[in-house]
C-alpha cells in the first residue's frame, strides 16, 4: 500500500505516516520496518531474507544441540575410562594406571588380551 501512494506525498516519511494512520498502526517506524522487510524478501533491497534468517536460526539451534551432545559423550567417555583404570600401577612407558597393552577390569581389554572370550577364559 505504501508503494501505491508514495507518489502522492512529498517524501517516503509522509507516505508512511499517512498509511500508518489509515491502517491504525501506532508507529510509522513499524510500517517502515515492514516495508524494508518486504523489499529485502522481494530482492529489491540487499540483506538477509526472512527465509534465510529462519534457516540461520534453525542451524544455530542445531549446532547448540550438537555441542551439548558432544559434551555429554565426552563426559561419558571420560567416566568409562576411569572405571577401567587401576590407580598406582605403571607400565613400561611410564603411564600410571595402565597395565600392559590392556586394562585390567575392563571387559573389552580382557576380551582383546585373552582371546576374545569376554574375559571368561583362563589367564
Amino acid at each position: 500500500m505504501v508503494a501505491e501512494v508514495r507518489g502522492d506525498y512529498p517524501n517516503e516519511s509522509a507516505a508512511l505516516r499517512a498509511v500508518a494512520q489509515k491502517l491504525g498502526i501506532g508507529s510509522a517506524e513499524t510500517l517502515r520496518n515492514w516495508v524494508k522487510r518486504d523489499e529485502v524478501d522481494s530482492g529489491k533491497r540487499p540483506g538477509t531474507t526472512t527465509e534465510e534468517s529462519a534457516q540461520i536460526k534453525a542451524m544455530k539451534k542445531e549446532i547448540a544441540e550438537l555441542k551439548r551432545a558432544n559434551d555429554i559423550l565426552k563426559a561419558a567417555a571420560v567416566r568409562s575410562m576411569g572405571r577401567c583404570n587401576i590407580p598406582g600401577r605403571t607400565v613400561a612407558g611410564g603411564v600410571a594406571g595402565w597395565r600392559g597393552s590392556g586394562v585390567r577390569g575392563c571387559r573389552t581389554s580382557r576380551s582383546m588380551k585373552y582371546g576374545g572370550d569376554g574375559g571368561t577364559g583362563s589367564r
